[in-house]
């Protein structure tokens, strides 16, 4: 059944390539100035600042309630990445200092759980285990992924090796400073991973993250962005509400939109709470809005 999923990727690769062309990824140029005078660090602790600071040692959780819609060419492109029978919407319950992130997806065919702590991954569809290698290494990117999304800045904070400032991207007559990270490890299995960071100039906060996906096999070589919009406050920092992805190459489509439709904090639930399939005592009940918009 893999085998002929991936003989359909490869085919709708060849001709998307064929149609639109090849995009490649924001490369650094040597040169460049800046009127500012800041440098790729300085514009990252704005950025990092701006969310409210570093989250990762916060000993609270974090719990959000989401819901979305796939684009119908990616969900045949990559099946096993997108697992859209699963994943329309879900629960999140995120502890920073614990490096705990846990999510129950639910989609027309079922629940998918999945537990994610540093490295490890675990994967249940339905309340059963999934041993899979290809799965788990999907499933591991997408959520790592999902982390930067959801939780901003400090998932590149500890992970950066490396900061690049690159030319301001413009977008609908607006600059906005970018800064090319190297991340080690990448996004699931990946060695290192690229993130560029699009900064509103505004607000200093993240309006796109632009990255490469080297954690699957049939995802080697692509790269998709993720807008934000819609921040709101929670805890003393600052999450976006609203997303759109799309794949910027080596083909260009719409992927996934999704919003934020409930979140909450500091419930104090257990780690034994988030451990299994199903979501047990105060991490149970569905996350519910007690967030500021951001006017």
């Amino acid at each position: 059944m893999h085998s002929s999923r991936e003989l359909i990727i490869a085919v709708l690769l060849t001709s998307c390539l064929l149609t639109v062309g090849c995009a490649g990824f924001p490369e650094p140029r040597e040169g460049l100035s800046f009127e500012d005078g800041l440098s790729a660090e300085q514009w990252f602790e704005r950025m990092l600042q701006a969310h409210g600071g570093d989250i990762s040692s916060d000993p609270r959780d974090f719990n959000l309630a989401m819901t979305g819609e796939w684009s119908g060419l990616i969900q045949r492109i990559q099946p096993l990445v997108t697992d859209s029978g699963y994943r329309i919407s879900a629960e999140e319950r995120y502890r920073p200092s614990d490096n705990l992130y846990v999510t129950r997806h639910r989609g027309p065919q079922g629940i998918k759980t999945v537990w994610r702590r540093g490295q490890e991954i675990r994967v249940w569809y339905d309340g059963e285990p999934e041993t899979d290698a290809r799965v788990l290494a999907a499933t591991a990117m997408t959520t790592d992924a999902f982390e930067l999304f959801h939780f901003g800045p400090s998932f590149l904070a500890r992970r950066a090796v490396d900061m690049t400032r690159l030319a301001e991207g413009r977008e609908d007559g607006r600059s906005y400073p970018r800064i090319l990270v190297e991340i080690r490890p990448g996004f699931g299995e990946a060695e290192s991973d690229r993130v560029v960071a699009w900064i509103d100039p505004g607000t200093h906060r993240l309006f796109r993250v632009h990255i490469t996906l080297n954690g699957f096999r049939t995802t080697q070589g692509a790269h998709v962005d993720t807008t934000f919009s819609d921040y709101v406050q929670m805890g003393g920092y600052w999450f976006p509400s609203r997303f759109e992805e799309r794949v910027r190459g080596p083909i260009r489509i719409h992927a996934h939109d999704w919003q934020i439709t409930g979140r909450d904090t500091d419930r104090n639930w257990r780690v034994e709470d988030v451990a299994g399939p199903e979501f047990t005592g105060p991490a149970a009940p569905t996350a519910s809005s007690t967030a500021d918009t951001d006017n």
